[in-house]
């Protein structure tokens, strides 16, 4: 923790930007659980809030690497204060939609939003901070992402007792138009990326170059691999409790308050300043794996609590080293790119294990899921040790490249 509280003491612009991220990621979480309530009760049927829940997640499977591209030709913090005014739109007129054409376009317009956000920010960060600071501030973003999907949902039961689910989804909106305004106090104080050298070639600057270095390549197949892998537990999880450990409602909620909180401390542990991020991402990736196949014969609630934190912690490790890796390896003027690619990547993922997940619970059982993508993991491990032990066996890995003051 000495590394990020340094940081905070040290790096005052980057205080507003976590202070927009933290309230943010709280009302976001409370208002994933609003959305799903209230499209359940307007529109009546599961499969309609099925279709929200698409319909927000659509945009950034689409669209991600365009809009990585349009925030890096024009303004990562723009980019980042137009997502929040575009998602504090969409929830504000939802409190207030009933039919279902209307609710599902208002989450296509607020998944827009998400997805210019996520890589609006991340493109962003680097400039925030200073380079030796940035694997701190890299921890401390996930932490707070993971924490406000953890306090999320319980401060959305909390609110839900004493008010409507539309009311939640308005205090939702609020959190977006306050994290625009905190945002706002960044203009001028943002670091320019370094500019191409006048050598290169126009590849440099797209997609096409940024995949060009395999580091960059296996790091992003990785990503994608795990969400698809990790988010199968969305479904898993619910069918290991109540029909393999017989654990109840109750005990589903322990593990995924257990799993939460192991993200959060595995996303700190990689951002320590000066670890290793190359054997945390190993580490994580390789513990993400052994924590799954672990789960898949966990014999009771207590063993299965254990293994999900487990693989919380290695999960929060892995993405947050990948993360690190990733910005260190690809020139900063191509960061929206990059990170809109492992956006539309990572959400592709989490909607295909959704639908495989739901199909392989049904056939299997939770235990098989947990089998099935622990082994897919192991494999991809041993994959990516192999092929970046002969990388980095030629060159190392490359540096963050120095940006210019602007």
């Amino acid at each position: 923790m000495k590394p990020m509280m340094d940081m905070w003491r040290n790096e005052r612009r980057a205080r507003w930007f976590f202070a927009a991220h933290a309230q943010g990621a709280l009302g976001a979480g409370a208002g994933y659980i609003a959305l799903l309530v209230l499209a359940y009760e307007r529109i009546g049927s599961a499969w309609g809030a099925t279709a929200v829940l698409l319909a927000d997640l659509l945009p950034a499977m689409l669209l991600g690497p365009l809009l990585g591209a349009a925030i890096d030709r024009t303004s990562r913090l723009g980019g980042a204060i137009l997502a929040d005014v575009i998602r504090a739109s969409a929830f504000g007129a939802l409190v207030f939609t009933h039919g279902t054409g209307a609710m599902i376009a208002l989450a296509l317009l607020a998944g827009f939003g998400t997805a210019l956000f996520r890589p609006s920010t991340w493109a962003l960060l680097p400039g925030l901070v200073a380079p030796t600071r940035l694997a701190p501030a890299t921890g401390l973003f996930n932490a707070v992402r993971d924490t406000g999907q953890l306090l999320g949902p319980v401060l959305a039961a909390g609110l839900l007792v004493v008010a409507s689910p539309a009311a939640v989804l308005g205090i939702n909106a609020i959190t977006f138009g306050l994290s625009a305004l905190l945002l706002l106090r960044l203009r001028g104080h943002i670091r320019r990326p370094a500019a191409a050298d006048a050598d290169e070639d126009g590849t440099a600057d797209s997609l096409r170059g940024v995949l060009r270095d395999r580091v960059v390549r296996i790091m992003v197949g990785t990503s994608a691999t795990v969400t698809l892998c990790a988010a199968t537990m969305n479904v898993g999880e619910l069918v290991l409790a109540q029909r393999d450990l017989k654990a109840g409602a109750t005990g589903f909620a322990l593990l995924v308050s257990v799993y939460g909180f192991g993200l959060i401390v595995g996303a700190l542990c990689a951002g320590r300043d000066g670890g290793d991020a190359r054997l945390c991402y190993f580490a994580g990736l390789a513990g993400i794996a052994v924590g799954m196949l672990s789960t898949a014969f966990a014999p009771g609630l207590g063993f299965a609590l254990f293994t999900f934190g487990f693989t919380g912690a290695a999960n929060g490790l892995f993405s947050t080293s990948n993360r690190i890796l990733l910005t260190r390896a690809i020139p900063e003027r191509v960061h929206g790119r990059a990170f809109g690619l492992v956006d539309s990547l990572d959400s592709w993922g989490f909607g295909l294990a959704v639908i495989a997940g739901g199909a392989l619970a049904t056939a299997f059982g939770g235990r098989a899921i947990f089998g099935i993508s622990g082994t897919i993991l192991l494999v991809v491990w041993a994959c990516a040790a192999f092929l970046l032990r002969e990388r980095t066996s030629r060159a190392p890995v490359p540096t963050l490249i120095p940006a210019t003051q602007g």
